[in-house]
């Protein structure tokens, strides 16, 4: 009986795999409506199959190949047609774009596609699937999704999933439904900060032919959101500062270890920066089935290598111009142009794409609060690091030589610590922290030859700002200065905002020329 189940089942799916592929044929055509009965005959097979088909379309990635009409799906990367086989994912190597053939879509059937993977989704699709897709069902507002969403309610146990059902639900009935329902369903959409509820709210106070119950309620549903909107903005606003907070942070840390205990200005900072980057992508290459593993893989790599490139330029340059900032600032600025050239030789100047896992995409939602994931994950990968680069300072022997030779270097070498060795693996300890600061930074920035130059003079301000080679004083100059920026952005424009925080910092340092938090020591304070 379970073989006959089993053979009954494989038949069906064989079944609905030749309906799909000749589905999928029928769209090698230029009429556009003959597109879309084909689209309505695949979103009817309701598989995980035919989903597929439909987001490929949409993503532009589904191909026929015109030699035997093989269904392909194909991934373009650096201008190379990478195939796989659509049904069993078989990869087939790299197809010349002349062989094969695009299923070309226009703005109706874009839509069209957006709806029906919607309704696939809520009905088949993990917790965030059903998500985006309520959030599509309430832009497109079909009412045939009604009776999907209906009975989605009757079974449905995930109190945020059956809320988001209900506003998709309720925004639907308050474009379509009759006066009575209009009114109880505008006033369940008071507060909503989605935009697409806050568009049909101002849609229904802005029609003349609606009556004016319905617009009365429509305006203090309206308001509502509104105030909650400018809240949430408030809120944005303050993740954004905290987002570009972690940025500078990670940027300044390794130059805070290297000003702060070898008193070197390196100007080739961003370009290390840059080299981790470079590492992940390098990474990347090798291991492109698994961008997870890839991304983790990248951070000991980007440390390693890019402490090695540290300890060569300590070796063979800074070594040689302690004691003399302005030599040392001129050859670390010829070294990061050197730097630069090198990277455009070796991987062109065109700017190259690190993918992010999936856990870094999307966006996560807090009530009305839209938070983008990558940046997320960046603030606690930045604490994670600031506070294993403390622990080390703290609690490790290296720590102890390193912070006792930035108080006094000539009682550390008395007490028998080789200096010159604990400067070159401070120079290279923060050169590999500036390596990590680029694997995080490639996921949220194209990854290219001038990554550094965006991130070198903040850097240079965050340390002047919190105190040179106070870790602290970086984190709460980093922080501050993040969230000064962007709280200032909505108001004078993002450049502005800048060139302020400059001003800022050149009054704060006249004042308090050691920044927030200096150093003790004997030597310091000489």
């Amino acid at each position: 009986m379970y073989i006959i189940l089993v053979f009954t089942n494989l038949n069906y799916l064989l079944a609905d795999n030749n309906n799909l592929r000749n589905h999928i044929l029928e769209l090698d055509t230029k009429d556009f409506n003959k597109k879309i009965v084909s689209i309505e005959k695949i979103s009817e097979i309701k598989t995980d199959l035919s989903l597929l088909t439909l987001k490929s379309i949409l993503n532009g990635k589904l191909f026929i190949r015109k030699s035997d009409k093989k269904i392909l799906l194909v991934e373009v990367i650096d201008r190379k047609y990478n195939a796989y086989d659509f049904f069993d994912k078989k990869e087939l190597g790299i197809e010349k774009k002349r062989k094969l053939k695009k299923i070309k879509i226009n703005n109706k059937i874009r839509n069209i596609l957006n709806n029906k993977i919607a309704i696939l989704q809520l009905s088949s699709g993990t917790t965030r699937q059903k998500t985006e897709a309520i959030f599509d069902i309430i832009k497109e507002g079909n009412q045939k999704t009604l009776i999907i969403i209906n009975e989605l309610l009757l079974k449905e146990k995930d109190k945020e999933l059956l809320l988001n059902l209900n506003l998709a639900k309720n925004s639907i009935i308050a474009r379509y439904g009759n006066e009575i329902e209009k009114i109880e369903a505008v006033k369940s959409l008071s507060g909503s900060t989605n935009n697409d509820i806050v568009n049909i709210l101002k849609s229904i106070v802005n029609n003349k032919i609606i009556s004016e119950n319905i617009k009365l309620e429509a305006t203090k549903s309206l308001e509502a959101s509104l105030g909650n909107i400018k809240f949430n903005n408030i809120l944005k606003t303050t993740f954004f500062g905290l987002s570009l907070g972690s940025v500078l942070l990670l940027a300044a840390i390794g130059l805070a270890i290297t000003f702060g205990v070898v008193g070197v200005i390196n100007m080739a900072h961003g370009e290390l920066i840059m080299i981790g980057a470079y590492s992940a992508y390098v990474v990347q290459q090798i291991i492109p089935n698994n961008i997870s593993a890839s991304i983790i893989i990248s951070i000991p790599v980007a440390f390693v290598f890019t402490g090695f490139v540290g300890v060569l330029i300590e070796r063979l340059i800074v070594k040689n111009l302690y004691g003399r900032p302005l030599e040392t600032l001129l050859a670390t600025f010829g070294l990061s142009l050197i730097l630069q050239q090198t990277v455009r030789s070796i991987f062109s100047p065109l700017n190259k794409t690190v993918y992010s896992p999936e856990w870094m995409s999307g966006i996560t939602r807090i009530g009305g609060l839209e938070l983008t994931n990558n940046r997320i994950v960046i603030i606690i990968f930045t604490l994670i690091v600031f506070l294993t680069v403390v622990y080390i300072l703290k609690k490790t022997l290296f720590g102890l030589q390193m912070r006792a030779v930035t108080q006094n270097r000539k009682m550390a070498s008395a007490m028998g610590i080789n200096t010159k060795k604990i400067d070159m693996f401070t120079f290279a300890f923060g050169a590999g922290v500036a390596g990590v600061a680029g694997v995080a930074l490639s996921q949220i920035t194209n990854v290219g030859p001038n990554l550094g130059q965006n991130y070198i003079i903040d850097s240079f301000m965050v340390v002047v700002f919190g105190g040179v080679g106070n870790l602290f004083g970086t984190f709460i100059g980093a922080f501050g200065l993040g969230l000064g920026n962007k709280l200032l952005e909505p108001y004078v424009g993002a450049i502005v905002s800048k060139i302020f925080i400059l001003l800022f910092i050149i009054i704060f340092i006249q004042f308090r020329p050691k920044g927030l938090f200096s150093l003790k020591g004997r030597m310091v304070d000489e």
